[in-house]
C-alpha cells in the first residue's frame, strides 16, 4: 500500500516559514519561491516547473498549497491519479470562471480547466459558494458534471453520506480555507462564514463512504505572516486550523485505503 500519510508543504510565498503545524510530522518541503509566473495565474513554463518539483511524489497524502492564489496546483496533483475518481471541493468560490485573458491556468478557473483536460474526473462536488454562484453553475454547461451544495449544508454529516453514497469511485478532496469564517481562517480573498467543525464533519462523512486518494489545502495569507503573542493574528489562526486539519485527515477512517 502506498504511503497515504505523507505531508507535502509547497512554499510559494514564504508563508509556511512562519507556521509550525507541520514541524511535528515527517514532511516533504517543496520550495517553489523561485518558480516564476505562478501568482494567481500560471503560465505553461510555470506549470512545467511545478510538475518537475513534485515529479517524484504521488497524489496520496496531504498537500498544502500556500494561499488561494495557488489553488490551481490541485489540477496538477490530480494529473497524477491513474484511475477514475470524483473531486470534492470545499471553497467559497466556484473556481470555474474563464481567465481574463487567453487560456492560461488560474486560481479562479482551475476546476473548469481540470474538467476540460482530465477525463478521469467523473464528477465534482462543490460545497461552499454563495447560492447565486451555485445557481450559475447549475444553469451552465458544466451543470451535469458539477453538484453544488449550499454553504450552510457543508457540515451536514448525514446529508453528506446520503449525498455522496458509494459510486464505487474514490475521492480527491480540495479545501480552500476561504470558506471558513475569520475565527478559523484569515485569507487574502473574501471569505465565507463556515465553521471548522462543520468542514471536518463533511470530510469525516466523505471518508466514511468513499476511499480518499489525497487531500490538498490552501488559504494562507502571505500579508499576515507576523505571529502575535495572543494567538489572534492571521498567521496564528491559520497555523492552528492547519494543525487541526492535519490531525483529523491523518485519522480519517478510510484515508488512503487501497
Amino acid at each position: 500500500m502506498k504511503d497515504s500519510r505523507i505531508l507535502v508543504i509547497m512554499n510559494f510565498s514564504g508563508v509556511y516559514e512562519a507556521e509550525r503545524f507541520y514541524k511535528d510530522y515527517g514532511h516533504v518541503w517543496v520550495d517553489c519561491k523561485e518558480i516564476e509566473g505562478t501568482n494567481c495565474y500560471c503560465d505553461e513554463e510555470g506549470e512545467n516547473a511545478i510538475r518537475d518539483a513534485i515529479r517524484e511524489l504521488g497524489p496520496e497524502g496531504i498537500h498544502f498549497l500556500d494561499s488561494g492564489n495557488y489553488h490551481y496546483v490541485s489540477k496538477i496533483w490530480m494529473e497524477k491519479i491513474e484511475e477514475e475518481f470524483e473531486l470534492l471541493v470545499l471553497d467559497h468560490h466556484t473556481d470555474m470562471q474563464p481567465p481574463m485573458f487567453g487560456d492560461i491556468l488560474s486560481c479562479g478557473s482551475w476546476i473548469k480547466d481540470a474538467l476540460d483536460s482530465n477525463p478521469a474526473i467523473r464528477h465534482v462536488w462543490l460545497a461552499g459558494p454563495p447560492a447565486d454562484a451555485a445557481d450559475e453553475i447549475r444553469a451552465g454547461e458544466y451543470g451535469g458534471r458539477v453538484t453544488c451544495v449550499p454553504e450552510e449544508l457543508t457540515g451536514d454529516r448525514d446529508g453528506w453520506r446520503e449525498r455522496l453514497g458509494d459510486s464505487g469511485l474514490p475521492l480527491y478532496i480540495s479545501v480552500d480555507k476561504d470558506m471558513l469564517g475569520p475565527d478559523h481562517a484569515r485569507t487574502n480573498w473574501d471569505q465565507g462564514s463556515g465553521d471548522l467543525q462543520a468542514v471536518l464533519a463533511c470530510m469525516d462523512a466523505a471518508a466514511s463512504c468513499r476511499r480518499v486518494i489525497g487531500v490538498d489545502v490552501c488559504g494562507e495569507n502571505p500579508e499576515g505572516m507576523e505571529r502575535e503573542e495572543d494567538g489572534a493574528g492571521d498567521c496564528s489562526i491559520n497555523d492552528r486550523t492547519n494543525g487541526e486539519l492535519v490531525h483529523r485527515l491523518f485519522n480519517l477512517p478510510f484515508y488512503g485505503k487501497l
